[in-house]
């Protein structure tokens, strides 16, 4: 894994835990979501050809 991928999802559970914060609403299905998506879009993305 990629230091830019490591760093999205570390920055995409810190932004879920301040907005869950603040709406004191902890429900993770986005968050996994999201983080599936981004992996997925991610492991796509290396398999293209062409793509450096």
């Amino acid at each position: 894994m990629s230091k830019n991928l490591i760093f999205l999802i570390a920055g995409t559970v810190f932004a879920w835990l301040v907005i869950r914060l603040i709406t004191k609403d902890f429900e993770s299905g986005y968050l996994i979501t999201i983080i599936i998506g981004v992996f997925l879009g991610y492991q796509i993305g290396k398999k293209e050809p062409g793509n450096n």
